[in-house]
């Protein structure tokens, strides 16, 4: 039976007021506990040690609870991979066409395409000390791709990829030719030579149809970056491919034809590793190359653009201009909202304004806060854009307007944004720029950092996030914003995308009869691992859907969000923990998980290197041996950089989304006069099976109308002849006028 003992029996309180408040602490089980106090340094030991047993407890607790979770957690099937691709030698970086027939694939040394249905190499690229780590392929005429590469040096070149072989265009970041025709990159001062500074590229996209194209620059040195804009002659870069293509095949006609000809001139009887070196390059610096190679038209400089300065940096230094009137003649005119670079607030007046603040307030200036300094923009985000009433430059061309056909819709317009900027900033490409100050055509200010942004497969709708977590959605091709909406306070928006409305149900009105509006689901990425959904339609309020909550564990961050293509209600997820996921779409949940075999892992999970083929058939992953590094002499091609290969269409889990139907559906609709005319002119034959009984209809109920309105009539005159007759006396004075004093009116009976 335990003994309560107080422990303050021992003095005798001076007044009941004073008397200490009695706590849960106040009694103890143990007599011997009273004397059993530890001296120093003893009792401190004895504090680290409860408390470190604590936390273990609470470490230990807490990987029980997250093992019995993961017990009873639903597991999705895990499927392995069909084979490994080991012809092809260390993968590098992988891309794969937009029509889905081959994937390309950059490698130490060069360039290779492969067939997705075969797994064979069809053509190949090779150069010296080329090492590809980033590759993307557009689609610019009927099976022919070009294709933009970034080597680890920081050179960007130009490829095109047809009839089964590549062909050179040029390196970006180049100037002149070495000794022999060989290219050499390009420096920041030409005078310099091969002594200067070399300018490296980031980051190289183009358009959809590979009409335009950016690059980013940076000069290592100065620590400068701008945004280079290029025009690709696309249409010309085609028929030169086909006058070349069409000389080649006479030419092996001929070859047939003549049996004394010498091999040594005629073209190599497989096209496979048959390379097109560059049009400067001799013959012994490419491989497999032709002597006579074609030469395609150049690219032409539109625009340069240089980041804005920060607002912190604005702040602190106010305008460059080195006077006041060169300030006065560089702000804006007030046609378009200004980005607030352009003021006469110049560092001579900020420093004045700085100095008068010290003087007045000297006493407090300890206690400010200290400036932090601006960091630079260092990365810039860029989309083409068709025409649209938003940028009204190109709706004149008619064709920019009533063409069905995305292909020959050129882009009119570039909406640029870099990194920690508040402004998202429109320039059209149809203007003729000179030098870095080209102005915008239109600014979009907003309070709070833009984060990311996505543009629609036809341009037609442009959303943008932020920092405090906030997405806006315009539609460029009527002009208006759809909609704004917070998805939680204090998250930020890491990724956006615009995925096919054939997986989005469409609301079509009774009336009219041709389709006015369409609408798409937009998917948004936070950067707590939080993954909405939404559906932007006109008309419709953004309800965000929260398909995969907050993520606790670090290791369970997506890292890659991406829509499977041709297959939009699938997507392919990465984790951190390296884990490949494809889930549904519009639900969230796994369905299955492609692993890798247990010697290899996902190389670069935090960037990983996965492609689709064959649109949404053929899924490749990139993996690393585990052993790689501890064996000596083993192979480095096959340890390193090894690509796996999933026949997604054997997936059993995927069968109902193989099979599902998915009509195309276009985001913008022309309703042309000749359509609607069209569309009613069809209706009102189909209705005119219906007008015979209508008629009859109508002639029946005419006599009972007429009817009605007869009797509504004689109604009318018998309580006209029953109402009282009304007298007014007349008044001669003017001053008793009806309503006045002493008026009266006379009613006869």
């Amino acid at each position: 039976m335990p003994v309560y003992i107080r422990k303050n029996v021992n003095f005798t309180p001076p007044s009941i007021d004073n008397f200490p408040l009695e706590d849960d602490e106040d009694y103890i089980t143990d007599p011997d506990q009273l004397l059993d106090r530890l001296p120093q340094p003893y009792r401190m030991i004895d504090k680290v040690l409860s408390q470190w047993y604590d936390e273990v407890w609470q470490i230990i607790e807490k990987r029980e609870n997250e093992r019995l979770e993961e017990s009873r957690r639903i597991r999705a099937p895990q499927y392995e991979c069909s084979a490994q691709m080991e012809s092809q030698g260390r993968a590098c970086c992988v891309c794969d066409s937009v029509d889905g027939r081959y994937i390309f694939i950059g490698q130490p040394r060069g360039l290779s395409a492969v067939d997705v249905q075969t797994q064979e190499k069809v053509a190949s690229w090779e150069e010296e000390s080329v090492d590809i780590h980033y590759v993307k392929a557009y689609l610019i005429g009927v099976q022919v791709y070009l294709v933009v590469t970034i080597d680890d040096m920081g050179f960007a070149r130009l490829l095109i990829f047809g009839g089964d072989k590549f062909y050179f265009v040029k390196i970006l970041n180049e100037f002149q030719k070495g000794r022999g025709g060989a290219h050499r990159p390009i420096f920041s001062n030409p005078a310099h030579g091969e002594g200067g500074t070399k300018l490296i590229i980031s980051k190289c996209e183009a358009s959809r149809n590979g009409d335009y194209l950016g690059a980013m620059f940076e000069n290592p040195e100065t620590a400068e970056v701008w945004l280079e804009v290029y025009k690709l002659p696309r249409d010309a870069w085609l028929n030169e491919l086909e006058s070349v293509l069409t000389k080649k095949e006479e030419k092996s006609e001929e070859d047939q034809g003549t049996d004394t000809q010498a091999p040594t001139d005629q073209e190599a009887p497989t096209p496979q590793n048959e390379v097109e070196p560059p049009p400067a390059a001799t013959q012994e610096e490419s491989t497999g190359g032709e002597k006579h190679t074609p030469k395609l038209s150049p690219t032409s400089v539109v625009m340069k653009l240089k980041p804005p300065p920060s607002m912190s940096e604005l702040r602190q230094k106010g305008n460059p201009a080195s006077s006041i009137h060169s300030a006065c003649q560089k702000v804006d005119s007030g046609e378009v909202i200004g980005t607030g670079v352009n003021h006469i607030l110049t560092p001579n007046h900020k420093d004045m304004r700085k100095e008068v603040f010290a003087h007045l307030h000297d006493n407090l200036m300890e206690y400010l806060p200290k400036e932090e300094e601006a960091e630079p923009l260092e990365d810039v985000n860029f989309h083409f854009m068709t025409a649209g009433r938003l940028v009204p430059t190109g709706l004149e061309q008619q064709s920019q307007i009533e063409e069905e056909d995305d292909m020959k819709r050129l882009p009119t317009t570039i909406a640029v944004w870099w990194k920690g900027s508040t402004h998202v900033v429109h320039y059209s490409l149809l203007k003729q720029h000179k030098d870095f100050d080209v102005k915008p055509d239109l600014v979009w200010p907003y309070l709070s950092p833009v984060t990311s942004s996505a543009i629609s497969d036809d341009t037609s709708l442009l959303a943008v996030g932020f920092e405090n977590g906030n997405i806006i959605i315009w539609d460029r091709y009527l002009g208006i914003q759809r909609g704004i909406v917070n998805i939680m306070d204090r998250v930020k928006i890491v990724q956006l995308t615009f995925l096919d409305p054939n997986i989005c149900p469409q609301n079509l009105d009774d009336y009219q009869p041709y389709r006015t509006k369409t609408s798409t689901h937009l998917l948004a990425l936070c950067d707590n691992g939080a993954l909405y959904i939404m559906m932007s339609g006109p008309g419709l309020e953004l309800d965000p859907i929260c398909i995969t909550p907050p993520v606790e564990s670090e290791d369970d961050i997506f890292t890659m969000v991406q829509p499977i293509p041709g297959m939009h209600d699938l997507l392919i997820t990465v984790l951190k923990s390296g884990k490949v996921q494809i889930r549904d779409t519009l639900q969230g949940t796994v369905l299955c998980e492609p692993v890798l075999p247990k010697s290899h892992e996902l190389m670069t999970p935090w960037d990983p290197v996965v492609a689709v083929g064959a649109m949404g058939q053929v899924l490749f992953l990139k993996g690393n041996n585990k052993d790689y590094g501890e064996e000596e002499g083993g192979d480095q091609s096959e340890s390193a950089g090894a690509l796996f290969m999933y026949q997604m269409k054997l997936f059993p889990t995927l069968d109902s989304y193989m099979s599902r139907r998915r009509d195309k559906v276009s985001q913008t609709v022309h309703a042309k006069i000749e359509n609607r005319i069209e569309a009613l002119m069809k209706e009102r034959i189909a209705q005119q099976g219906l007008r015979k009984h209508r008629m009859q209809e109508r002639w029946g109920n005419m006599k009972e109308e007429i009817w009605s309105i007869l009797q509504y009539k004689d109604m009318a005159e018998k309580k006209a002849d029953n109402r009282p007759e009304i007298h007014y006396k007349r008044v001669r004075n003017l001053s008793q006028t009806p309503g006045s004093m002493g008026w009266t009116p006379f009613f006869r009976n």
